[in-house]
């Protein structure tokens, strides 16, 4: 007996040892493929930023200049270190956004001012390690299990539909009646006029639609279609689709273009799963950006302004101009924001105008900035970490909002929102981009019709299991 006994503890001795040999091997094997696809991502950006933007915008200071080998390298080793702190296995939607603004924000924040900016690269790599260490906080701080801060738990989704078929149709009624809709799908190279004129001539004068078009194409649209897909219910995914071709085709906005892919792709990924290895976010990026840029070069179709350029570059281009302007001056300390009422600053617009009218002398541009560079702006280094705070309590929102729905309705519906915080402060997007709508269509989702999906993790950190039931049967009551 007890030889049987020490053959079993030997036998599970083995299996747990070939079990932790499988997963350190599965562990190495993705972090190879990591490094590998990081290295061919940062790459990517180079050669999107030379061989395209720089040469067609350098009017706008998109001048390229050969980075030092060494200071790439540091950057890339700083990446590195700093991805390891993020979690491996993403269950939650904040896992999600930390991922993606590791891969929109702080990677092209870290490199392309090496070759994009007049700063030195020792100048710009002490500014990435700071950035780097503020990512590091933030998924630290998201690793925390969130608590039930909505308890909304409805049974009937008639509240939902009645909420997304209210603003859609005051959305697009109200922007046929302001400025007129128009269905005339052009390239992304020659719809900039349609974008400034609805700029300059509905934004500053109907201030409403600005924020209805933006959650319509942020939140409303990638939500029809990420359920159309995942219910099979084409009908809506085509209402969703076509709701962003009207908005690109009226108002210019490149942006929406880039849900209707990335919708199909994601909810392909995560129908069947209840999460993702969080480095394969790089690594599609970066087979995306290889993809763009291949296509472009073949026939210049504008992939790469979509794809890359407005994607992932931003941030990167922007970072060194608002250094420039910020540490010669004031800081702008929210004033033409939240802290309007109670301090004074020696500006009259917002930064990203700021920045524009004195760098490029065109105070009619709008340069929208990510919580990095607009938080720099308003106060430094500590701005910087109160935006990643504030961001860290609008990611913990959206947790407790979407406990207990599907990853496949979760993420797609808050990926531009989430894009979105790579050029604008967190303090803007919840109005401006998108993230209180989310909040709000995630907790009114009934769970009911949620169960029979695969669900995203509860605040409690383990998957919900359905009850048990007995075997034994039940005792018959004078009632029955």
């Amino acid at each position: 007996m007890s030889h049987t006994r020490i053959e079993r503890a030997m036998s599970d001795a083995n299996v747990r040892s070939q079990a932790k040999r499988s997963s350190l091997l599965q562990h190495v094997s993705v972090f190879v493929v990591f490094a590998g696809s990081l290295a061919i991502y940062i790459e990517a950006l180079r050669v999107t930023y030379s061989e395209f933007m720089a040469p067609r915008f350098a009017y706008l200071g998109w001048v390229y200049h050969e980075p030092s080998f060494t200071w790439m390298l540091l950057s890339y080793a700083l990446l590195l270190a700093a991805s390891a702190f993020l979690p491996y296995r993403v269950e939650r939607f904040s896992g999600y956004a930390v991922w993606f603004l590791y891969t929109a924000l702080l990677v092209p924040v870290a490199t392309l001012p090496q070759y994009g900016g007049g700063r030195t690269p020792e100048d710009t790599f002490a500014f990435a390690v700071f950035c780097s260490a503020v990512w590091i906080a933030v998924a630290l701080l998201l690793r925390r299990k969130t608590a039930l801060l909505i308890p909304i738990n409805l049974s009937s989704g008639m509240l939902l539909w009645v909420l997304v078929a209210a603003i859609s149709v005051v959305t697009y009624v109200y922007l046929a009646v302001v400025f007129g809709i128009t269905f005339n799908i052009v390239s992304v190279f020659e719809i900039y006029d349609t974008r400034l004129a609805y700029r300059d001539e509905v934004i500053p004068t109907v201030p409403l639609l600005g924020y209805l078009i933006t959650n319509q194409g942020n939140v409303i649209n990638p939500f029809l279609m990420a359920f159309g897909l995942l219910k099979r219910k084409y009908w809506l995914f085509a209402l969703g689709v076509v709701g962003q071709l009207l908005i690109y085709s009226t108002t210019g906005y490149k942006t929406v273009l880039i849900s209707i892919p990335l919708c199909l792709l994601l909810v392909f990924l995560l129908n069947k799963r209840t999460s993702i290895v969080g480095a394969m976010v790089v690594v599609g990026a970066s087979a995306l950006a290889w993809i763009s840029i291949a296509a472009d070069r073949v026939a210049s179709i504008g992939l790469v302004d979509v794809l890359v350029a407005r994607t992932f570059m931003t941030a990167g281009y922007l970072m060194p101009l608002y250094r420039d302007v910020y540490d010669e001056g004031a800081w702008a300390l929210w004033d033409y924001s939240f802290l309007g009422p109670f301090v004074e600053a020696p500006y009259q617009t917002s930064p990203g105008f700021y920045v524009s009218a004195v760098l490029l002398n065109r105070p009619d541009v709008q340069l929208n900035a990510s919580l990095f560079a607009d938080g720099y702006a308003n106060l430094g280094f500590i701005g910087i970490a109160v935006e990643a705070a504030f961001l860290v309590m609008l990611l913990f929102l959206v947790d407790s909002a979407s406990r207990g729905l599907p990853a496949a309705i979760v993420v797609p519906t808050g990926l531009l929102p989430v894009f979105s915080l790579a050029n604008a402060s967190p303090f803007s997007a919840v109005l401006s981009y998108g993230f209180g709508l989310l909040v709000l269509l995630l907790a009114l989702y009934p769970r009911e019709e949620a169960s029979g999906l695969h669900a995203s993790e509860d605040p409690t950190g383990s998957r919900r299991l359905p009850a048990r039931r007995s075997s034994r049967p039940r005792r018959l009551s004078h009632a029955d």
